[in-house]
């Protein structure tokens, strides 16, 4: 056990697997309470676990972020339950495989835009208040190298995924000042359920590690390692930027 984040309250969305549940546990390890959000209710209650048996302190709220009431409630349960708020990770998404733009179907498209960015919005709208009242804390946002670099096989994940770059470098121009840093991780592939679904066959994922300068994809702790990094106060002057974590993929095909 560590102390990087002790005395630190956390919500995690998304964290019923993936990055969302490593990053809950590596918060645990160091000291974070955590409350756990997510609509997979399986899954949350299976990381909860994890996290108290790791000797960790967590709660599970089942969460659909694209709804406003669920996210306020979420935020209200946090603080009435460990007394504020000091970090909001933003993990939850989704990743749906579409046609080229034109053939895109608008369910698709209002689905992917309601939960990865529309449904962020909403988590930070109702964290930053909480976190104002008792003098800061730390945002950081899950994107994506498709938000830096677009992503073929899904134009509505690619373009959400910007917007969550766009969103964070706003917000913080508008918060850094009252002690709130908030920060993007633009991950690379990373070995997910999502992204193990996504791809439709382990050939494709086969395929994407063979053509990976580190001939495998990223790990979710690995993402995690960063996201606890800009969390904890090691960052204290980081605000407002977007970290690339591709395993030197964007720099080896240049």
């Amino acid at each position: 056990m560590g102390d990087r984040l002790e005395n630190k309250v956390a919500i995690i969305t998304g964290a019923a697997s993936g990055i969302g549940r490593e990053t809950a546990l590596r918060f645990a390890r160091e000291g974070a309470r955590v409350t756990l959000a997510d609509r997979n209710r399986d899954g949350g209650e299976k990381t909860r676990s994890l996290v108290e048996g790791a000797g960790g302190e967590a709660h599970f709220v089942p969460v659909d972020v694209s709804k406003v009431d669920q996210v306020e409630g979420m935020v209200e349960q946090t603080v009435e339950r460990f007394g504020g708020l000091d970090v909001l990770v933003n993990a939850a998404a989704v990743l749906i495989r579409t046609p080229p733009l034109a053939e895109v179907d608008e369910r698709l498209w209002d689905l992917t835009m309601s939960t990865n960015l529309k449904g962020l919005f909403f988590c930070c709208k109702y964290a930053i208040p909480a976190m104002l009242r008792t003098g800061g804390g730390s945002i950081i946002n899950l994107a994506s190298q498709a938000g830096l670099r677009g992503y073929g096989q899904s134009l509505p994940y690619a373009v959400s995924k910007a917007g969550v770059i766009h969103l964070t470098t706003t917000a913080a121009s508008q918060y850094t000042s009252q002690g709130i840093r908030i920060n993007v991780i633009a991950p690379g592939p990373v070995d997910t359920p999502q992204l193990r679904g996504s791809t439709a066959s382990s050939e494709v994922l086969r395929e994407r590690e063979e053509q990976h300068p580190l001939g495998r994809v990223a790990r979710p702790d690995e993402i995690a390692n960063v996201i606890l990094f800009l969390a904890s106060d090691e960052a204290s002057y980081i605000s407002g930027s977007t970290f690339l974590v591709d395993g030197g993929a964007a720099s080896s095909a240049r």
